[in-house]
């Protein structure tokens, strides 16, 4: 599930192959801005875009597209990276022409806007666009929402106008979460959505401002085109120009909200739970079928939430601060690893259902049960917020019904009560 996320998470596309060998250095005072906008691809971590500032030199006919989305999936320490939260990020240049291109056989829809920046302020970007390619400046270290391949483009815009859209959108806050802007860029694909809607705990559902928003290139190119520069003779003007398709494609625009709660997960929730009831009654009932019927299900149930219920706990060891302090980990804890492990012996033989392992599977199951109860009072109740109404739909109705299956399992009759109480 984490690399699911990550991977999810990684919003830019690769330049073409290269870009690096770009050195020569264009004639300074002509130079034009462009903001170039890479619509949604195919692959999970386009799902989110991309961007990049096109600098061009009409005197020598230089066009470099400039940005920030560089990753190798085949560097050496990538993976322990990844899992720690401390991706390693570069920039570079393309040239327009194979950058363009690259785009177009992805069939993704490519904006350009003209940056109207002054010959001084477009010399300064081109500089420092210039400075950071240096070997020494490159990397960074990725952060999903706050510094990936759009915030950086923004700060650099943001630093040649000498902090004037920080000024101007960091006070402005929105209606929207980090989850919400989330959910309706990755919608597309449902185990993608789910996957990230519960990795993502109560600070994924923090309002962002509009200086936040930018994260997405989308948000990014529409603020931006609605902000005018004062200049210092008190003029104003418009910082983009109008919005350009350069590269068109045939796809669909993006959803302009996320997905709504389907009932869906209730309805599954609500069913499991019925099923778990009737088993546990046919357990109590001394019907051996029915008890490793529970014990094989218990067991498979617990194997899957303690495990996604680790990676949330094992999250507070690493830089993936979105995923801590996650509510989910109250419906799906590292406890259900603890009744797997007291579950499975019940497979094999009927002794179980009084003996220690039985006892370790009950009491797991009762404190998950207890603590999905808490967790859907104070979510339900507004005491805590967390967008997980998947998980609770889910989660509650069979941690419930799973407590309650195993504690009528356990008061069936004893062994000798009733002949064939041997291995099975």
């Amino acid at each position: 599930m984490i690399p699911l996320l990550f991977a999810l998470l990684l919003a830019a596309g690769p330049v073409p192959a290269g870009a690096d060998t770009v050195t020569a250095t264009p004639s300074v005072p002509a130079l034009e801005v462009y903001l170039l906008t890479m619509d949604q691809g195919d692959e999970v971590w386009e799902l989110f875009g991309h961007n990049a500032l096109l600098i061009r030199d009409p005197l020598s006919g230089q066009e470099l597209a400039w940005n920030w989305g560089l990753f190798n999936f085949e560097d050496v320490d990538f993976i322990p990276r990844f899992l720690r939260g401390t991706m390693r990020y570069s920039m570079g240049p393309a040239e327009l022409g194979p950058f363009l291109d690259s785009y177009a056989r992805a069939g993704r829809t490519v904006y350009a806007n003209r940056v109207n920046l002054t010959p001084a302020e477009a010399a300064e970007l081109d500089a420092f666009v210039r400075w950071n390619y240096l070997p020494e400046n490159r990397p960074y270290i990725y952060d999903y929402y706050r510094d990936n391949c759009s915030t950086r483009v923004r700060d650099a815009l943001d630093q040649v106008l000498g902090g004037a859209l920080l000024e101007a959108f960091a006070p402005r806050e929105t209606p929207r979460s980090w989850r919400w802007h989330s959910r309706r860029m990755v919608q597309v694909t449902g185990w993608v959505d789910q996957g990230l809607s519960f990795l993502l705990g109560t600070r994924g559902d923090a309002l962002v401002t509009e200086w936040e928003a930018m994260f997405l290139p989308t948000e990014l190119m529409e603020l931006l085109e609605a902000f005018e520069v004062t200049r210092a003779d008190g003029s104003v003007t418009p910082l983009l120009g109008p919005r350009m398709v350069w590269v068109p494609s045939g796809r669909p625009p993006t959803p302009e909200t996320p997905p709504a709660f389907s009932p869906l997960w209730l309805l599954l929730g609500l069913g499991a739970a019925v099923a778990l009831a009737a088993v546990g009654r046919w357990a109590r009932e001394d019907r051996d079928g029915a008890r490793r019927i529970l014990a094989g299900v218990g067991s498979l149930w617990g194997i899957g939430t303690g495990l996604l219920g680790a990676i949330l706990l094992a999250s507070w060891w690493t830089d993936h601060v979105f995923i801590q302090w996650n509510l989910n980990i109250l419906y799906v804890s590292p406890l259900g690893l603890a009744l797997a492990v007291g579950l499975l012996p019940g497979l094999f033989r009927r002794s179980w259902w009084t003996g220690v392992p039985g006892s370790v599977a009950m009491g797991a199951a009762l404190v998950v049960a207890g603590t999905s109860v808490v967790g859907g009072v104070l979510q339900l109740t507004g005491l805590a917020t967390q967008g997980n109404a998947e998980v609770l739909a889910l989660a509650i109705p069979v941690n419930l019904a799973l407590a309650w299956a195993l504690r009528e399992a356990r008061r069936a009759p004893p062994p000798g009560d009733s002949p064939g109480d041997t291995l099975v």
